[in-house]
């Protein structure tokens, strides 16, 4: 559910940048500054990422079981954002994600007892859709944006789960510089690590500068400033998370159960605009991990019956956007 998190989370983030207060120039400049500042939210995405050599340690039921090396894990993520239907304040979008999950273990014990960690290399095939709603309004005299989304997923076995979120935000401040929002979302999904959260926004250019600083509660802290004409470089750090279904072949154990891994990236981000359609992302750094949970599927997550610490590593991904529908880019 991450990708549609981000995406959310971005709408009502950025929705009043530079929005003015009639819907249509909200939904309008909305759209713009959603799709300029998330690679998520473009109309095609594809993103290849790699975190590199740690050792880690698991317990099963609560007791020590395996440990040892993941020498690499490796992703790849291809979206789709297809606008449905548009009226002055309320749109509807369909969304489509394949996600790779690749991981290379090694220097593992061998036991009687198998869960997914095994020397030699696992691969994680992912698949989800989703329907959203966002409609535009007021709120005590405040522009305000509503948020419902419908969520289908599985992998390569089959349908798995349906899920949903709803949410809601609106501004606090707009200057020329800084601008604020409020917000909260709520997960329809009981295994959820965080079923429930405000979000808050803090976006703050510089006088006479073209450094800004952008601040989104739960998911970044970024420094940012434009490089030439075409470039962006920003510096900071953001929440995540990566997630996919487990097939255990076991009698001992549920059939399908739910890995969920969170994480905070730290380092670099450089965007190269190469076209009016075209935008290329690189980004690089430090990988530190939360939480690494795998709980039986649709059972809280609290219930888990499986859990890694994992060491910090380095990492770096690279992705392409392409937006076949956006205008030309206005300087």
């Amino acid at each position: 559910m991450n990708k549609y998190l981000i995406t959310v989370i971005v709408v009502f983030s950025f929705a009043f940048a530079t929005a003015q207060q009639s819907s249509d120039s909200l939904q309008q400049k909305a759209t713009i500054g959603i799709k300029e500042k998330y690679p998520s939210a473009r109309s095609l995405n594809f993103e290849y990422g790699q975190s590199l050599s740690r050792n880690f340690e698991s317990e099963l039921f609560g007791q020590d079981f395996q440990e040892g090396e993941i020498k690499a894990q490796r992703t790849f993520n291809a979206s789709a954002n297809i606008p449905l239907y548009r009226t002055r304040k309320w749109s509807l979008t369909g969304s489509l994600n394949y996600q790779f999950n690749e991981l290379e273990f090694d220097n593992i014990e061998t036991t009687e007892v198998t869960v997914f960690e095994q020397n030699g290399i696992v691969n994680f095939h992912n698949f989800s859709s989703a329907i959203s709603s966002t409609y535009f309004s007021s709120l005590f005299k405040k522009p305000v944006i509503y948020n419902a989304s419908l969520i289908i997923d599985g992998n390569d076995k089959g349908f798995e789960r349906v899920k949903g979120l709803v949410g809601l935000s609106f501004i606090m401040k707009r200057t020329e510089r800084t601008t604020m929002t409020l917000g909260a979302i709520i997960f329809v999904d009981p295994t959820a690590q965080i079923p429930f959260f405000p979000t808050f926004s803090y976006n703050h250019r510089f006088k006479n500068s073209k450094w800004e600083v952008d601040f989104i509660l739960p998911q970044r802290l970024l420094v940012r400033r434009p490089v030439g004409e075409n470039g962006r470089f920003s510096i900071g750090s953001s929440f995540g998370s990566t997630g996919f279904y487990v097939n255990v072949d076991n009698p001992s154990f549920a059939e399908t159960f739910e890995y969920s891994q969170l994480e905070i990236k730290s380092g670099i981000i450089y965007e190269h605009r190469f076209s009016d359609y075209l935008i290329g992302t690189f980004q690089g750094g430090i990988q530190n991990f939360i939480s690494n949970r795998l709980t039986e599927k649709a059972k809280p997550t609290s219930d888990f019956i499986y859990e890694n610490n994992q060491d910090a590593t380095g990492y770096f991904k690279v992705g392409i956007s392409i937006d076949p529908f956006a205008g030309k880019k206005k300087n």
